[in-house]
């Protein structure tokens, strides 16, 4: 955001290309790490429009589209699929409760209206108040073809090894708690959706590169370095945001009622992160 509060383009625009350079392999714009639930529908619009014209088709894009209403979410997926992304992922609807009929009749809703464009189904019981049971899934990837990736932010490993196991070899299951990276790619997961790496992506490029290439022992060194990376910005969007100033990327405060952080907890982050030796 600017100093205004809103959606700066431009910083946006150097975000993106300094991901990209740093070795990312996609984007998930408008997620939970993104203020995706504290935007108005057309600045969710706005920026996933931005992310796909600067990406120019350099990396996979999967566009948050999830609602706390059907309806909402159906508009913003038919949006990405019409600005050219590759993929919609669609979290539960939030603050209520449901069951898993109400839950598979709303993701059902959603996959029949675009049935030519990839579904990633996003599960953050945390952060959600439900996430989406093993019994859900199975049901939900046998009755929608286009139903094909999964986003688990759950810290249970054996919980994504069960759904891994569910998915097939086919389905893309990925991993989105940070402390999991390299556990989850070894049960089979396919990547990792960090909201950690929008400040220092090349640790988790790294971590992905040496596990593919057989290096065990670098890709524990890298995990080790993401623990660490975590200790200090605390999974906190407020470090975030503050820790991308210190890496030339000013994307301003967090969207109110989050907060920024104090001239303390500020100082604290600084002295951690040059402790890492990463800037």
């Amino acid at each position: 955001f600017d100093q205004n509060g809103k959606v700066d383009i431009g910083i946006m625009e150097k975000l993106v290309d300094f991901l990209i350079v740093h070795g990312i392999d996609g984007f998930l714009p408008c997620g939970t790490t993104g203020e995706g639930m504290l935007l108005s529908i057309e600045e969710r619009k706005l920026v996933a429009e931005t992310v796909v014209r600067q990406n120019g088709g350099r990396v996979y894009i999967m566009v948050h589209t999830g609602c706390i209403t059907t309806a909402e979410t159906i508009e913003l997926t038919l949006h990405a699929r019409a600005i050219g992304a590759d993929c919609a992922s669609v979290i539960t609807p939030y603050f209520f409760s449901y069951d898993d009929e109400a839950l598979f009749e709303y993701y059902m809703a959603v996959a029949n209206i675009v049935p030519d464009f990839p579904i990633a189904l996003y599960s953050y019981p945390g952060n959600a108040k439900q996430g989406i049971s093993l019994e859900l899934f199975t049901r939900l990837r046998d009755s929608a073809p286009n139903i094909t990736a999964l986003k688990l932010s759950d810290p249970n490993l054996i919980r994504f090894q069960e759904y891994v196991q569910a998915g097939g070899e086919q389905f893309c299951t990925l991993c989105g708690v940070d402390a999991l990276a390299l556990p989850a790619l070894s049960v089979g997961g396919v990547g990792q959706v960090s909201g950690n790496s929008n400040v220092f992506p090349e640790v988790f490029c790294k971590l992905y590169n040496a596990y593919m290439a057989g290096d065990l022992q670098e890709a524990q060194r890298q995990q080790v370095m993401i623990n660490r990376i975590r200790a200090i910005l605390k999974d906190d969007l407020a470090y975030f945001k503050a820790a991308m100033r210190l890496r030339g990327i000013p994307v301003g405060d967090p969207r109110p009622p989050l907060r920024k952080l104090d001239v303390k907890e500020l100082a604290e982050m600084e002295i951690g992160i040059q402790e890492l030796g990463l800037l």
